[in-house]
């Protein structure tokens, strides 16, 4: 993160803003929106409401990301950077798929309301965002996997990721990141 020289943040500042404010936004809104579904969903089975997750993701991340980038209106650059730079510190995976994520999940779900599908090679790939209930461990492993030409991301996988990916953050500019 680039510090601008007119405004010297403390470390504590810094860390304080983004774990007390940020990541405890992400946390409220976004942790309380999946608990809500997932007792819906495994109650009453899909319903509506299901992309609201991603879609309170996305711009969190953009707006995560750019602390790295330094440029507040590169969307795209901001969120495939934060997923390859400092989410892929919890699953190297985001490296993989950080370009194919934004184009696929971020600007369709953002701008045409549902993620979209992409050919590559003749092949028809697309994308799954699931919701389980099984133990996490099995949950990580089909986690950011390509399965029958399906990209699956798993929501709760990704949202503690992201949750976790704040503190990584911090110690990355409080370490002199870039």
């Amino acid at each position: 993160m680039k510090r601008n020289k007119k405004q010297n943040y403390s470390d504590e500042q810094i860390k304080d803003y983004l774990v007390n404010h940020i990541k405890q936004s992400i946390e409220n809104d976004v942790g309380i929106a999946i608990k809500g579904y997932m007792k819906s969903f495994f109650d009453n089975g899909p319903h509506a409401g299901f992309f609201a997750v991603p879609r309170m993701l996305f711009p969190e991340i953009d707006g995560l990301g750019s602390y790295i980038t330094g440029k507040p209106l590169y969307t795209g650059l901001n969120i495939k950077i934060y997923l390859s730079e400092v989410m892929s510190k919890i699953d190297v995976r985001y490296k993989d798929y950080a370009g194919f994520i934004v184009l696929i999940y971020r600007n369709g779900l953002l701008h045409q309301h549902s993620p979209k599908k992409f050919k590559f090679k003749r092949k028809e790939i697309s994308w799954q965002f699931g919701v389980s209930n099984v133990p996490v461990d099995i949950q990580r492993r089909n986690h950011l996997t390509i399965q029958n030409n399906t990209l699956k991301i798993d929501m709760n996988i990704f949202y503690n990721d992201v949750i976790n990916s704040v503190d990584i953050l911090v110690k990355m500019i409080l370490d002199g990141y870039r």
